[in-house]
């Protein structure tokens, strides 16, 4: 996608989900989403991360606190949840064509819009039409092996991802296919769409489950999970 493309893109997603957390309920906002200990409020708040605090400040709050980054992302997340939800919506939508993003990575807030939409929408059942062309890019940037704190290397290394609803193919090696938008959402984590995929599927899932005792080393060097959001 070119660049205007991705801004142009970033605005409509960032409208739609505003619009859409714009008519929840509280109940709904409740909702726990796909990302694990957050909610859909959580994620909307999420959100508008990007327009409230630079990475040098998350960086700056991790060596400080000290936690790890991904830490530091989930504790200002779990903060900022607790703001009205009108305000969030407001600040997604005066912001909608901000254009920010980490350096060198220009896709990253698309995707991180595409992938956290559909946090919130899947536990509450709502269904949308994500664009091809947006999910593909997204995919084509995941698959890459430099979405630093996206999805590590490790989970896409020596795998080939077949899109059955387009003709796109990203990687090399075994095989697994499925609709674009559930390969990206497995691609960074989200079992829930490993349903929706074939072929080599259990490798994908046995690299998002790691032993026991792997994940403890993970969690306890930092005091709580890093579990990528």
């Amino acid at each position: 996608m070119s660049d205007p493309a991705i801004i142009a893109a970033i605005t409509q997603e960032r409208l739609a989900i505003a619009e859409m957390c714009d008519g929840l309920s509280a109940e709904q906002l409740a909702t726990p989403s796909l990302c694990e200990g957050w909610t859909v409020h959580d994620v909307a708040a999420h959100l508008t991360m990007t327009f409230n605090v630079s990475g040098f400040g998350l960086a700056w709050r991790a060596l400080t606190e000290p936690m790890s980054l991904s830490g530091a992302i989930s504790r200002w997340t779990k903060e900022n949840g607790r703001r009205p939800i009108e305000g969030i919506v407001a600040q997604l939508r005066d912001e909608a064509g901000n254009r920010r993003h980490p350096v060198g990575m220009p896709m990253a807030p698309l995707t991180d819009l595409l992938v956290h939409g559909e946090d919130m929408r899947r536990p509450l059942g709502i269904a949308t039409t994500i664009k091809f062309d947006r999910a593909a890019a997204a995919m084509t940037f995941v698959s890459g092996g430099r979405a630093v704190g996206f999805t590590p290397a490790s989970r896409v290394r020596g795998l080939q991802f077949v899109a059955t609803d387009g003709d796109r193919v990203w990687g090399r090696g075994q095989v697994v296919h499925g609709p674009v938008v559930s390969l990206l959402l497995a691609a960074l984590g989200r079992r829930v769409a490993l349903d929706d995929l074939g072929g080599a599927v259990q490798v994908l899932r046995d690299r998002l489950d790691p032993p026991a005792d792997a994940k403890r080393r993970r969690t306890d060097r930092s005091g709580q999970s890093i579990t990528e959001r």
